[in-house]
């Protein structure tokens, strides 16, 4: 979805940079350090994020597993009885889960399991981690960037195979340790918004927005109260908010324009980072934040649960569309070479995977079904591409530019249709952009292809008489052959010139 704005506001005209945010502070990061610790660095048997993948959800079980047990000792040791069934009954699930990740990687799973058993307190090294992380601990910092590099260098493959490129690669650890997020701090402490509650430092959002009257500016309703925002826990370090008001603030020294590409479970850190803009004083940069939020993606049939490891990487979506796609292609163009069919099978399943994200509007869920994904009769990347290849195939077989088209002569309501179509594209290019809709482009590329195909079976082309029909037709052809590839484009779909 990033990709495809981006690809748009670039076409528009706007000097636009990409940037991803390496969330590389933070709990989860330190866990995963800590297993990739205890398996003493090894070196990735598979591709690299897979492997840490598996390392996290293993740890994140096992000192779970580990915390509860200390947990319930403390609550047999005061006979409470409550909390012994509620822990216990916690303790079941994460035992269950255990059971499941055990069965799926039994070597990866053994070996942590007996070196983190061997550690006094698993949680304990997890917290010190984490703070000696953010402040910049040496061996902190050569510890959790090596895992974070594997990561990184595991999603760079995957983004590039997308044909998904950044910029630039922002890490969060960077806003800490250059002292900017300590700045951020010091200037928000010095408005009247900020408080120590129980030993944590609390923004009261709220109060801002009551004071400086943002309520319509955030489009927020009479009655909803927006909820503090915890910035530094009780132990000293930051929130993943709190850093991202000190990279918002960098990255408006560079743009004028912020797009925030996160999913809709972020709206309402989304909003509180807004709001602390404006008690920053930092009005205008607040609202030229946009947060292009999205929904989630589900698989009918298949639960998923990062807690359980059950979830699907981009990377066997890919594999599997394009395995698809190159069953379809045999099938439908077996005179192709070889070489050929795997060639066009890769820009098919891609395509495939890329539009099935982009055609919907992104405040809805996407369900991801392969009978419709790869479906080359209607409304998908593969039945726009092989429109565009048709188109290709009649311009190739006329094997001439159109010559002396009389234009007068497609009278035809299918051809004034198509042109009306065609016509109207940079007004549909125009609102997508500037309502930041990709799917308006992915609706308008399927639309044209419909008209098209129904007038291909229509009305013949070469053959049509008089000439100047022909070539009329021709022309006509060629212009959507264009358009089906700029738009496709614009989405970051490869139009092919065969299938």
């Amino acid at each position: 979805l990033g990709d495809a704005v981006a690809r748009m506001l670039s076409a528009r005209g706007h000097t636009v940079f990409r940037h991803y945010y390496v969330d590389d502070v933070g709990r989860q990061t330190a866990v995963i350090a800590y297993g990739y610790e205890k398996l003493g660095k090894p070196k990735p048997t598979e591709k690299p994020d897979h492997f840490i993948g598996k390392i996290y959800t293993i740890t994140s079980c096992l000192v779970e597993i580990n915390r509860l047990k200390r947990e319930l000792e403390r609550a047999k040791a005061v006979s409470a009885e409550d909390e012994i069934i509620k822990i216990n009954r916690e303790l079941d699930d994460w035992m269950s889960i255990a059971f499941e990740l055990k069965e799926k990687h039994p070597e990866l799973f053994e070996k942590l399991l007996q070196k983190i058993s061997e550690d006094p307190d698993p949680e304990k090294r997890i917290n010190e981690l984490n703070r000696a992380y953010e402040a910049g601990n040496e061996n902190a910092k050569k510890l959790i960037r090596e895992v974070s590099q594997l990561c990184l260098e595991g999603f760079k493959e995957t983004l590039s195979r997308a044909g998904v490129f950044y910029d630039s690669w922002d890490w969060e650890s960077d806003l800490v340790w250059s002292g900017l997020v300590a700045e951020v701090l010091q200037k928000l402490k010095q408005t009247p918004y900020v408080s120590i509650l129980g030993g944590v430092l609390e923004f009261e959002a709220q109060k801002v927005v009551e004071d400086l009257a943002l309520r319509g500016k955030l489009g927020l309703r009479k009655d909803y109260e927006v909820p503090s925002l915890t910035l530094v826990r009780a132990d000293g370090t930051t929130l993943y908010t709190t850093r991202d008001i000190a990279y918002t603030i960098w990255k408006f020294g560079k743009a004028e324009k912020c797009i925030n590409v996160i999913g809709m479970e972020q709206s309402l850190a989304q909003l509180q980072l807004k709001i602390a803009l404006y008690a920053l004083g930092y009005c205008e940069y607040a609202e030229n934040l946009v947060h292009f939020a999205y929904n989630l993606v589900t698989l009918p049939g298949y639960k998923m649960s990062s807690r359980r490891g059950r979830y699907i990487a981009l990377d066997d979506v890919m594999d599997e569309a394009v395995r698809r796609a190159y069953e379809e292609v045999a099938k439908r163009s077996p005179q192709l070479p070889e070489e050929e069919k795997r060639e066009v099978a890769q820009i098919v399943g891609i395509g495939a995977v890329r539009y099935a994200l982009v055609e919907v509007d992104p405040a809805k869920p996407v369900e991801f079904n392969w009978d419709r994904v790869l479906n080359f009769e209607k409304n998908s990347a593969p039945y726009i591409q092989y429109s565009h290849a048709r188109a290709c195939s009649i311009l190739r077989k006329a094997a001439k530019k159109p010559e002396k088209p009389s234009y007068s002569l497609l009278k035809e309501r299918l051809e004034q249709e198509i042109v009306f179509a065609l016509a109207s594209f940079p007004e549909v290019f125009t609102e997508a952009t500037e309502t930041l809709k990709p799917n308006l482009i992915a609706e308008y590329a399927n639309s044209l292809a419909d008209k098209f195909n129904t007038f291909y079976n229509a009305y013949p082309v070469i053959k049509a008489e008089p000439p100047e029909l022909s070539n009329a037709r021709l022309a006509l052809v060629d212009a959507v052959r264009i358009v089906l590839r700029n738009a496709l484009s614009l989405i970051g779909i490869t139009a092919p010139e065969r299938m």
